[in-house]
């Protein structure tokens, strides 16, 4: 890691620069930043870097800060700005790196002076890997080299953790604030017309050239070699989310285990976040120069009692009539979790008119659409998830505390029966502490059936409820008007039965603080063991309407 590139040749004054700044910076503190030159591209075009030295005697390791722009646009950050970027190299300073703010060649319609080439890919990679080697033999760095980037620098910064050759321009560890590392994902975003067009015009190809998009993307280049990577973006990113947990699935997929991956809510973008991540990616940068592994989130202490998933079946129509999962994430740290919507293969166990093409959507609190999916696609995703068809949908999330929903249709349109299902991939980490489902409410075998999990080692208290009434205020129409609620043990044994909550169990749901806002609605207060559980709502007087199952984690 230590190991050394070819040197590149200085302007005059840059050499001087690094004369007067290797004499000194043992004994005079750090020195206010300063522009040098730090190479030529192969065009010729003159690439600087800004300098921000620590005040302790160096030689140093060196981490680069790579602006972003949509790779057309962006600066080295300047040496007197108060913005985010500058803001970072001080930061890494402070902690005793030398942080080198970097220009690279741009795209159309941005240039830098002297650029003759028109700034494609991979032009900025050569640049980007340039920067590497000239940092790692500079006479300041002690021969390790590190990188933070956001936006189209994250990509950069992902990409050369990804590529090039260790120990010379592959960078020893790497911080990506909302990159883009999958140029072929063109799932539905509130951003991503705009993500499109930045790509392919980076690319140089259309959408169709696949093969292109992908020899450019970190997610398809990325092997079980890559250098640590620390993952970061913002539920409402600009940067289409399904960006983050795409990269994640391909380093899976490769058996890469040194990353980290982390959600934060809101809509920053990039260097705008850097303070709120900034401890963490320091300390992810120390991990990765000292060969030591990242540094994990403090987990939680071990869950005895927890909901671990939900999986739903109803029929889905259209309108108020898809099928809607809803979910809670608590905790301090971020709940990792993959959902699917299954159709196709559920003929195979018996079941009639089968939704053909299930597509799932994300929505977080504000109802911004988080990601969606339409025939999964995700490499590495472990075996007993895989669906059975691929026209069924999967989606991976990294989700901080907050509530989340889930909306299960047909790509066609055309009405059949859905299963919705909620999977908590990491059980010591944040926790899901209600789980609901909302559908159509049929007959016989088109009722609302819900499955979901206790986990932990102990017995957990849960309310079930059975919603319909209190959906037509909502203005849901054609809401079910008596919701009759049944519970089953893994066994196929009842449990528990309730048809108007008042009848039974009253005060004791009443103690839980949610209780139904209708006498009509159904409610079961229960202490189940660790186990699979089933609750099935069906309409009173085989009655039919939408209605809602839902489970609350009592013990949270």
């Amino acid at each position: 890691m230590n190991s050394k590139g070819n040197r590149v040749v200085f302007s005059f004054c840059a050499a001087l620069s690094l004369a007067l700044l290797s004499s000194s910076s043992a004994n005079a503190g750090a020195v206010p930043p300063f522009s040098e030159l730090y190479g030529n591209a192969s065009d010729g075009t003159p690439l600087h870097w800004v300098v921000y030295t620590p005040s302790t005697p160096g030689p140093w390791p060196a981490v680069l800060v790579i602006h972003g722009g949509g790779f057309h646009a962006g600066t080295d950050g300047g040496t007197t700005g108060v913005g985010a970027l500058p803001n970072c190299a001080k930061d890494l300073a402070a902690a005793g790196y030398l942080a080198l703010s970097i220009e690279y060649r741009l795209s159309p319609p941005g240039s830098l002076p002297g650029q003759t080439s028109a700034g494609l890919f991979p032009d900025q990679a050569a640049d980007v890997q340039l920067a590497v080697r000239t940092a790692r033999s500079d006479p300041r760095c002690n021969g390790q080299v590190g990188a933070v980037g956001g936006s189209a620098g994250g990509h950069h910064a992902a990409l050369a953790a990804c590529t090039g050759t260790p120990g010379a321009d592959r960078v020893d560890v790497a911080v990506s604030l909302s990159g883009p590392y999958d140029f072929t994902d063109f799932s539905p975003n509130p951003n991503i017309a705009t993500f499109t067009t930045l790509v392919t015009t980076f690319v140089g190809v259309t959408p169709a050239d696949t093969a292109a998009l992908r020899a450019a993307s970190p997610a398809w280049l990325v092997d079980k070699t890559a250098s640590p990577l620390f993952l970061v973006n913002t539920i409402e990113d600009p940067q289409p989310y399904s960006q983050l947990p795409d990269m994640v699935a391909h380093l899976d997929a490769a058996g890469a285990t040194n990353y980290q991956a982390l959600t934060l809510l809101g809509n920053k973008h990039s260097f705008d976040y850097w303070a709120d991540v900034k401890d963490r990616a320091i300390a992810f940068l120390a991990a990765g120069f000292s060969d030591s592994p990242p540094p994990s989130p403090t987990p939680a202490p071990p869950e005895t009692k927890q909901l671990l998933n939900v999986s739903t079946r109803a029929e889905v129509l259209n309108g108020d009539s898809v099928m809607i999962g809803g979910f809670i994430v608590t905790g301090d740290n971020v709940k990792r979790v993959v959902l699917r919507g299954l159709g196709p293969s559920l003929s195979q166990t018996g079941v009639g008119t089968t939704l053909s093409n299930p597509v799932l959507q994300l929505f977080d609190s504000s109802g911004f659409l988080v990601e969606t999916n339409d025939n999964w696609n995700l490499p590495g995703l472990p075996s007993d998830l895989v669906p059975k068809n691929p026209n069924e949908s999967v989606l991976s999330a990294f989700l901080p505390a907050g509530s989340y929903t889930a909306i299960l249709s047909n790509a066609s349109g055309a009405d059949g029966v859905g299963l919705f299902e909620l999977y908590d991939i990491d059980p010591t980490q944040a926790r899901v502490s209600n789980i609901s489902t909302r559908g159509m409410v049929g007959t016989e075998a088109d009722v609302i059936i819900g499955g979901f999990i206790v986990g932990g080692t102990q017995p957990t208290e849960v309310i079930a409820r059975a919603l319909g009434p209190s959906l037509s205020p909502l203005g849901v129409a054609d809401a079910l008007q008596d919701p009759v609620l049944q519970l089953f043990d893994s066994n196929g044994s009842l449990l528990a039965t309730n048809d108007n909550w008042r009848s039974s169990q009253e005060q004791a749901i009443i103690q839980t603080s949610i209780p139904p806002t209708d006498d009509r609605e159904a409610a079961i207060v229960a202490t189940l063991a660790p186990g699979q559980y089933t609750a099935i709502v069906s309409g009173a007087g085989a009655s039919t309407g939408v209605g809602q199952v839902e489970v609350y984690d009592l013990e949270e």
